[in-house]
């Protein structure tokens, strides 16, 4: 599924994510899920994220029907 207008601009807040990993995101210019779906596992990687810590945000990515850039 594609990102649409639904989740573009949805709080990536929505997610169920441990305030650390949100910190992160928001401290790298990401609050939104369109912002997040459009970084791959290794933009994230970049940030100081572990490996887990990314496999969380896609789970959760994908259990409202989203993912990162260039996943499946």
């Amino acid at each position: 599924m594609t990102l649409n207008d639904k989740y573009e601009n949805q709080s990536i807040n929505r997610l169920d994510i441990k305030d650390t990993i949100i910190k992160v995101l928001e401290n790298n210019k990401i609050s939104t899920l369109g912002q997040l779906c459009r970084k791959s596992k290794s933009d994230l990687k970049k940030l100081d994220l572990t490996q887990k810590q990314v496999d969380i945000i896609e789970i959760q990515l994908q259990l409202i029907g989203l993912n990162l850039k260039n996943s499946l």
